[in-house]
């Protein structure tokens, strides 16, 4: 009985926002007179950085300080539309309305401050909230004196509006093909695992984690990575403890306590080596891309390949608990081929779990191996 120490790698692609686009977000921008900025946006942050990523666009699409900018994203009523705060869409569609709406208010600014400087908007530029005359730094104007001319002058209200929706992608059902691309963008990462794994106990222990992600361009390079750390977090837990379907072997011995769902603390947290790709999208703003969901998509199927690689046998479930590694070891199971499938494990295919063998009422569903 011995310890042994096994290395796992996986790869994957996410798309950004909802497949088959429909997935609009909306934004409009204001410029008060003391030339500080409001943005109203949909999108709302619950936690994942959006409201600060879109204060960063905003703030350098206009050319302001990122302090001059405040996100309101607090009322439906008064917000434009989002579809919401999943799909990992917040940096990319989000982000594209806040930078559309914001490029017109750029736009609206340079045109009141040409009326003012009298000189063509094309020959001004907008920095660190002043108006400046290219190759003329000495000609300039304060923000909030452009927008004083804006209200007082001009009678105007600089504001912008600005939405990131891309059309419906038609499918041939025939043959798979589209008239467009289904997607803005795809996002790609990969995660290698070190593991240690106790034969005689099944204990599996992650000892690092190196993951790289591809995510277009990091517009806040700390959330990002935040956000990568965190994502692998839950993919040690869903890698080792957490069941999506915690009813074993029925819902009666389910924890009735929150403090009986075992998740990942601090003190498993192994080593991470977060690697960041910048690979811009010619779509994104500032060419940014996903990141959100697929941070927890990798490490599951690189923490298996490492147990694998470590015992010689598959953990064909998640989570890797002891008494599956056991199984596997005591089984020593070997997938098989049923002409283009693969079928690792009989006993958690469709067929075996779901309760109409994987057909829906009118007997239509997956093609099984035995049909």
């Amino acid at each position: 009985m011995a310890k042994h120490r096994g290395r796992g790698i996986a790869t994957i692609e996410y798309p950004t926002g909802m497949n088959q686009n429909g997935d609009p977000s909306q934004a409009w921008i204001k410029l008060k007179p003391d030339g500080r900025v409001d943005v109203f946006a949909g999108t709302v942050d619950i936690g994942q950085g959006s409201k600060t990523v879109h204060t960063q666009i905003v703030a350098d699409t206009i050319g302001v300080p990122y302090e001059w900018v405040t996100m309101d994203v607090s009322n439906t009523d008064s917000s434009p539309i989002c579809t919401g705060s999943f799909a990992s869409r917040g940096t990319f569609i989000g982000g594209n309305a806040v930078r559309f709406a914001a490029d017109r208010v750029r736009e609206k600014i340079l045109e009141i401050a040409s009326k003012e400087m009298e000189i063509d908007p094309a020959d001004l530029e907008i920095a660190d909230g002043e108006v400046v005359a290219k190759g003329a730094p000495d000609r300039r104007l304060g923000l909030a004196d452009v927008a004083g001319a804006a209200t007082w002058t001009y009678g105007e209200l600089i504001t912008g509006t600005g939405a990131a929706f891309k059309p419906y992608a038609n499918v041939n059902d025939d043959t798979g093909e589209v008239d467009s691309e289904p997607h803005s963008a795809i996002s790609y990462a990969a995660c290698v695992a070190d593991v240690e794994v106790d034969d005689e106990t099944g204990e599996v222990r992650v000892e690092k984690l190196v993951q790289v992600y591809d995510v277009g361009r990091a517009i806040n390079p700390t959330l990002v990575e935040g956000q990568i750390e965190g994502g692998a977090m839950m993919g040690l837990g869903l890698g080792l403890l957490e069941s999506s379907y915690p009813y074993y072997p029925s819902v009666e011995h389910r924890g009735e306590q929150f403090g009986s769902y075992l998740a990942p603390s601090l003190e498993d947290l192994p080593e991470l080596d977060t690697v960041i790709i910048e690979n811009p999208s010619a779509d994104g703003p500032f060419g940014a891309k996903a990141i959100g969901e697929m941070a927890n998509n990798a490490q599951p199927p690189a923490i298996m390949s490492a147990i694998h690689d470590a015992l010689g046998v598959w953990v064909t479930e998640a989570p890797a608990t002891p008494d599956k590694v056991l199984r596997a070891l005591r089984e020593r199971k070997e997938p098989r081929r049923d002409g283009k499938r693969v079928v690792y494990d009989d006993e958690i295919s469709i067929r075996a779990v779901s309760a109409s063998g994987g057909k829906d009422a009118e007997g239509n569903g997956f093609v099984l191996p035995d049909d």
